[in-house]
């Protein structure tokens, strides 16, 4: 098993521009060629978090050509929410 990272910030989107679907589009894609200049063919995908880079990053991944086994979703879950703040009178 190989971890490789890749972040839209590597790849020169800077500040809000990194949370758009097309920043995660083009991250997946160059992440893939890496990928497949390392001999790999078939891959599982694992996302993390919510936001509208989802459904950009499973795009990128189909459109570079690379074999998606599985895609299974990460995201934490807190099971222990906030507590509502008191009031402040005046």
């Amino acid at each position: 098993m190989i971890i490789m990272i890749n972040s839209a910030g590597i790849e020169g989107f800077k500040n809000t521009r990194k949370g758009t679907n097309i920043a995660a589009q083009q991250t997946a894609i160059t992440f893939c060629n890496r990928i497949i200049e390392k001999g790999f063919k078939t891959v599982r995908v694992r996302i993390q978090g919510i936001g509208p880079g989802r459904m950009g990053v499973i795009k990128g991944f189909e459109l570079s050509g690379l074999n998606v086994v599985s895609i299974t979703d990460d995201t934490r879950v807190s099971w222990n929410p906030p507590r509502p703040r008191k009031r402040r009178r005046i």
